[in-house]
Formats: structure tokens, sequence, C-alpha cells
């Protein structure tokens, strides 16, 4: 009976403890004993395979410690009487159990044929490395491991070879087992071998087992508390057991074939998941989301367990097909809705039963308290489930074919937050989610600007305006201005109405002493719960008051001006995706072409100070949560909030990795280069931004709210440079008090235009994220002031000016010697 597997599982224990603290006297009687109890037989049931495997596992961590002066012989017998538990568990087999019948012992054809026992067999090392204690150790423990280790199944894959005809070794029965029909499934009570499927074929003559009810009796005959499971945990585990063990059988059938999908396998998996989750409490991913125990945000990789289409009707006559799926980890299911783009990977077949998904950032929706698979309301395959896993593309990856199903341990990636890592911008589906994790390279970082709202009474939006910093302070401080304004003018006016409606529900003694013509001398004379009344009336109604006339205030500000103002800071970054040249083979980080890195438009929101000062030129940085839209052009335009962590690099890559990954340190672009892309343009209608340094020559009023810039260099070419600004505006391109003469500034994303043919120059215009800088081009600068200052500068300035003011072409000869002439005849 069991009880005695039991008692030998102590004794063994026992016995290697013993061995391990240098008794040897007990050991040999412990040694006897365990052959005795073993010699006879194994017992026919689950709890044998279930103990022996704790042998095994209690085996290794026993002699793991074992002395280097411990001799061969008494290692060798540990690692014998370990075969002895795996002889056991190998020769132990089941003999067509059902409900009603008792257990019966199979007696071993081994020990039939011979009394000598197992625990004779001794590994075989050399004799001549006998008198080594250190080498029989690691001959020990390296024979100790081939025998404990568990194969996996990539390790499975390659013993198994190329894939050959299922149908010769694996059952008709097996390769027709599906997630749906898996609890139809019926087993021989003779062999345990699959029999048929209940509704697909005709139910033989023969016994057969595996009803649910069968299951649950035998679960209560072996002792199982039955109060801890209910008939929908059995039907559930067996469906998802035989689907497991078919598509292992189908997967591997040289090596499986008609071995691994038995009513024995069956039955021992289910007293294991027993043992987990029902007396161990350790829960499976699934139920934990589905309980709310665990947020469906953490990685968790599941595998497609079926397809789901729900037609109906709409009101145009026409049907609608709706499509979910069905994701298990191995335990339990649940249902998921997808986004558009995994839509198209199931209809084209690239997601489909049996695939693995790893997800992340799911949002389970539904229910505010969850539920429990087990309920009897919950049915993961039916339309109406009301719990639904909701996914979408960005945060779902496919996982490999040997992926452990189940929650991503956080080894793996507890230094992504528990998500995966997102290595390119190709990689992101626009309106597919937010982006778990990506590394970006900050390639070009714009001045902080502010849209601005109009909204009505009505909160609906009638004016949207983009302002630049300094713009939002002026505006800001007109707001406050006429907000200050507006207040006092209403501010009398609301204290005397609101004093006069307070003042009605003032005490007697009160009105008679405001009345009176000395309230001093009359407060003297009331009495002391007069007084008190009083004082406390005086307390209540400058609060009271307060209130009342701030409340008046505001209500006759919305009359007045029915439109509210807000705005929102937010920054323009370009960003392109930071190459990890460790994901690249050597020939394709020699080949990689920098152009071809896509860069995108990333707009942050209510960035924060500390957030904004790691946005810089030139920086790699690790984001979190970034929403990913598609723009105008259907390209990826990539935005960011409060929600968006931001972080560097744990380990700073290097400069030329940095390169590498397209960033392009700024410089000044030549006015030569300018005047050639200007005529470019005026051929193709495109506009670009270019960064220049140069000397302004020239400022004039074009209008109210436009001025003109002309700037030169050495190369005698011209850029007319143009601005919008506000009609009372005085220094539009922030040159200070020195504009008698040139003046040598830089200027950062000015936007290049068509060329002038009239006065032969190109033209560019001053946009909101165009800004002043001189740092950045320190060393042009200092050059151009040096020229600027020179004789033949100074005169070649006068002459630029001489031609504006006649209204002659500006493309003068350049005031050197030598000429060179590159690309374009000017």
């Amino acid at each position: 009976n069991p009880t005695s597997v039991a008692l030998s599982s102590s004794s063994f224990i026992h016995y290697l403890k013993s061995f391990s603290s240098g008794k040897s006297t007990e050991v040999t009687k412990q040694s006897s004993r365990v052959q005795d109890e073993f010699r006879d037989g194994a017992f026919v049931t689950p709890d044998v395979r279930r103990v022996n495997n704790d042998f095994g596992n209690r085996v290794t961590t026993l002699t793991a410690g074992l002395s280097t002066e411990a001799s061969c012989a008494q290692r060798s017998n540990i690692v014998t009487a370990k075969k002895v538990l795996q002889n056991i568990s190998s020769k132990s087999r089941w003999s067509g159990i059902s409900t009603s019948e008792s257990i019966v012992p199979v007696t071993s054809p081994t020990c039939a044929s011979s009394r000598r026992t197992p625990i004779h067999i001794t590994i075989d090392i050399h004799p001549e490395n006998a008198e080594s204690s250190l080498k029989s150790k690691r001959l020990f423990e390296s024979s100790l491991d081939r025998l404990d280790k568990k194969i996996t199944l990539r390790e499975l894959a390659t013993i198994e070879g190329e894939p050959l005809s299922v149908s010769n070794r694996v059952l008709s029965v097996t390769c027709s087992i599906n997630s749906t029909n898996a609890t139809k499934l019926r087993f021989n009570r003779n062999d345990g071998l699959p029999l048929f499927i209940i509704g697909q074929n005709a139910a033989p003559k023969g016994e057969f087992v595996g009803s649910v009810g069968e299951i649950k009796n035998w679960l209560i005959s072996q002792d199982f508390d039955s109060s801890l499971f209910c008939t929908k945990w059995i039907s559930n585990h067996y469906r998802w057991i035989v689907w497991k063990l078919a598509a292992m059988e189908r997967r591997f059938p040289q090596c499986l074939g008609r071995k691994y999908l038995t009513y024995q396998h069956v039955l021992a998996q289910l007293c294991t998941r027993y043992e987990k989750e029902l007396k161990g409490a350790r829960l499976p991913a699934v139920r934990k989301i589905l309980n709310k125990d665990i947020s469906a945000t953490r990685m968790t990789i599941l595998c497609v367990s079926q397809v789901l289409r729900f037609r109906s009707k709409q009101k145009d006559g026409k049907t609608h097909t709706e499509v979910r799926l069905e994701l298990t980890d191995g335990w339990y299911s649940l249902q998921a809705v997808v986004d558009g783009f995994l839509l198209g990977l199931i209809e084209q077949r690239q997601i489909k039963v049996g695939s693995k998904l790893m997800v992340c950032n799911a949002q389970l929706v539904g229910s505010d308290d969850g539920v429990d698979p087990l309920d009897d309301c919950y049915d993961s395959s039916k339309r109406n489930c009301q719990v639904l896993l909701k996914i979408n593309s960005n945060n779902t990856r496919p996982a490999r074919w040997d992926a452990k199903l189940g929650f991503v341990s956080p080894k793996y990636n507890h230094h992504l937050g528990g998500t995966f890592l997102v290595k390119s911008l190709r990689d992101v589906i626009p309106d597919g989610g937010a982006i778990p994790a990506i590394d970006l390279v900050v390639c070009r970082k714009y001045p902080k600007l502010y849209l601005e709202h109009i909204s009505d009474s009505n909160h609906n939006i009638v004016e949207t305006l983009h302002l630049t910093e300094a713009e939002e302070a002026e505006r800001l401080s007109e707001h406050e201005a006429r907000h200050q304004l507006t207040s006092e003018k209403y501010a009398e006016e609301a204290r005397t109405y609101c004093a006069k409606e307070l003042d009605e529900d003032a005490p007697e003694e009160w009105k008679k002493m405001v009345a009176s013509g000395s309230p001093e001398d009359f407060y003297q004379q009331l009495g002391e719960n007069e007084k008190i009344n009083v004082d406390n009336w005086e307390k209540k109604r400058t609060t009271l008051l307060h209130g009342m006339v701030l409340k008046s205030i505001q209500d006759s500000l919305k009359d007045d001006s029915p439109n509210q103002r807000s705005s929102v800071p937010y920054i323009r970054l370009l960003v392109r995706s930071f190459s990890h040249l460790e994901d690249l083979s050597l020939n394709e980080a020699h080949n990689l072409n920098t152009d071809e890195i896509p860069s995108v438009e990333l707009l942050f929101w209510r960035v924060s100070e500390q957030v904004e000062s790691l946005l810089k030129e030139g920086s790699v940085l690790r984001m979190k949560k970034l929403a990913a839209k598609r723009g105008r052009f259907d390209e990826i335009t990539l935005t960011a909030g409060p929600e968006t962590h931001v972080e560097p690099l744990h380990h700073a890559p290097t400069y030329q990795h940095i390169l590498m990954s397209g960033y392009k340190k700024r410089v000044p672009t030549s006015l030569v280069s300018i005047n050639i892309e200007s005529k470019r343009i005026c051929a193709s209608r495109e506009t670009r931004d270019f960064d220049v340094a140069a000397c302004i020559v020239k400022v004039l009023r074009v209008s109210r709210n436009k001025s003109l810039a002309y700037l030169t260099d050495e190369s005698g070419l011209v850029l007319k440079l143009f601005r919008d600004h506000k009609d009372h505006a005085v220094d539009p391109f922030s040159l200070g008090a020195a504009q008698t003469g040139p003046v040598v500034t830089a200027f950062l994303d000015v936007q290049i235009s068509s060329f002038d043919t009239s006065e032969q120059c190109a033209v560019g215009d001053w946009t909101l994220l165009t800004c002043k800088t001189n740092r950045m081009m320190q060393i042009r600068c200092e050059e151009l002031q040096t020229w600027c200052k020179s004789p033949q500068g100074i005169k070649f300035c006068c002459d630029v000016v001489n031609r504006i003011d006649s209204m002659i072409p500006l493309c003068i000869e350049p005031f050197i010697e030598k000429k060179v002439c590159v690309g374009y005849f000017l």
C-alpha cells in the first residue's frame, strides 16, 4: 500500500543522511532495509511516481555536499540507490485503473527473474581512479548529472531529428485532438492508450475510462481532499493536459509516439497540478490575472488555443465578423481582443492555433473585481465572456516555440521594468498601443513651445495657437493684467451687494450697534452674552463675505469674458533608434548605412525640469510608454507625457557608437550650400531646415508685423531671412544694441525656401523652431567676427548694402584672389 512506499522514502532519506554524517554501521543496516523493501516490487499508484521524483530531488541535494574524503564505493552506492528509485519509477505501470477497482501491485520482472537487487549495480569507475578522491567526486557528480538532468524541448528536437510521418507512429485519434474536443477523449481501460473522441467516433465495444466522474472518484480514492477541487477543475485541467500531451506526440512522433498520451500520464499530471495549485497554493499566471492578484501588464507568454470568430448582422443587413483569440498558459484560458495589425496577422495565419505570444502591458477589461476561471459563469470560448484581455501589436511579440508558458521571470527583464525592448523604430506599429521600451538617440532638440487653447463657456475649443516662451510669457502677463483690472472693477460692487444680502441674517444686537452713532460705546453697554454673539457674528461675517465676493467676481468675469485660456508646454525632438551593435553581425555592422536609419518626430508634453535636463542632443535615452501615431504623410509620430519614463542607459555608449546610429552633430551650413539647396527647392517645391552662421548687414521692416534680414559671408553669397512678429517688436532678430554695423550671429533650424531670381539670393524663413545661438557655433562665429573687422570684410559688407539700396542683383564677385567653382556657375 502507499504507506509502505512512504516508509521506504523516509528510510531511504535517513539512509542518505546517515551516510553523509559518517555512521557506517547504520548505513549498512539502512542499506539492507532499503533492499528488502524494494525487492518485492512496486505499487501501481501515482504516489509511487511522485515519491520517486521527490527521492531524485532530495538525493541530488544530499549528495551535492559529500566531502572529498568519501570513498568511491560509498558514492557509487548513493548513485545506485538512486537508480533503484528510477528503476521502480520506470517499471511501475498502470493496470486499467477505474474508480471501482483497487490498486494492484505489479511485480518487477527483474526481481522475479533474479534475487539480486539493483542496489548491487554500481557506476563504472576505472580502478586506477579509485585512489583519487577528488577525481572520483568529479566522476560521481558528472554521472549524477547525467542521471538527474531534465531534457529540454530543444534537446528533444535534436534527438528527434528530421520530422517524419506522424501517421505511422501516432494513433489517428491523437492526430484529431484539439483544445475544443480534448475533454471528450476516452482511453482504453487495458493499455491506457487513447481510444476515441465522443461525438466523432462511435463508442467501441471495449471498456474505456476518462470521464470526469471516474477521475473524481479515483482522486477521492487516493485520499485527495475533495473539498479542494470541483468538477470544473477536473474538466479544465483534463482538457489542457490532454491537448498538451497530444501536441507533444505529434511534434515528436519518433520519441514519444504512442507513449506520451496515456491515461496513466494524464492522471499523474493531474495529481501534480493538485499538489502545486490546490495544496501548495501556487496559482498559475492566467488565474492570478483573472483574480486580479497580479496586474495584466506583467510580461507573460501565452499560447493561442483557439481563433474565435463571432458573426453578427448589422443594421444595413451586412454580416460583421469579430475575431478574438483564446489564450492559455497551459492551466487556464482567457479571451483576448486584438487591434487591427494583429487582426491582419491572424488573417494571414501568421498567428494561429499553437502560436506562442509574449505579451506585456495588457489590460484586463470587463470586471473591476476580477473573476475566477472556475466560476460557473465564466467561459473563455463564449461571445458573452465578461472578462477580456486587451492586447495590442506594440506590446506583443512572437515567442520561441519552446518558451515556457506563464510569467516571464523578472531576472530576464528586471532592468526593463517587466517589459521587453523594441530594437528599432521600424518595429513600431502606428496606433498599435504604447511602446513598452525603446532606446533612442536625440538628434535634434528644438525650443520649448506652448500650445494655447481658447475655449468658450461650454468648454469648446474655438482657437489654437503655438507660442514661443517669450510669447507665452507675454500672453500670460496680458491675461493676468486683464484679469486684475476686471476683478477690481467688480470687487466694490460685489462687496456692497454681498454685504447687504449677508447682513439680513445678522443678530439684532449687531444691527443696532451698526445703526448707532457710536458703535464702540454701544458695544460697551452690551451684556456678556450679547458681546459673545456680536463677536461670533463679526468673525463669521468676514469669512462668508470673502467667499461670496470671490464667487460673485468669478461669475461676473465669466459673463464679461466667456472665453477661457489654457496652455500646455511641449518640446519637439527629432530622434532615431539606437543601433545595438551586439545584435548585428560583423558584416551587418560594417555595411550599416546611417542615412537609411529613419528619424522620427517626438512631441514631449508637460515635460518636467528633471526630464528636460536629460533631453540633450547626442544623448541616448531609454524611454518607456511612448505613444505611436500615424502622421499626415503616413510617417510615425511619437508622443510622450508625464507618464513616460526616461532614463539614460546603464552603460554609456561610445561617441562612435552614437554616430553609427545616425546622429550628426550640428555644424553651420555655408551660404554656398544654402544657395544651391534653395535653387533645388525652387524646382521641387520642398523645404528644409539648416543651421547657418553669417554676418547680418542690413535689417528692413517689410510691414507692421514682418521684418527682413540680409546675411552674407566670405563667399559673396546672400541669404534673405524673413520673420513674422508683433506690431510693437523693436528687435525681431534679437541683435541687441549693435544694429548700426554688421553683426555676426548664428541661427538654428532656418527653413530654406525657393530661390529669389530677381535679387539672385537664397530665401529663408524664421519659424517657431528657429532660435538664435552662438554657443554651438562659437568657432565659426569667431572666424566671421575676424573677417568682418578686416578692411576687406568691411568693404565687402558695404558693397552688399549698396547693392541692396540700389535694388540690383546681390550675387557679386567674392573678395578673394583665387576663385574655385564647385557645382554651379552662380
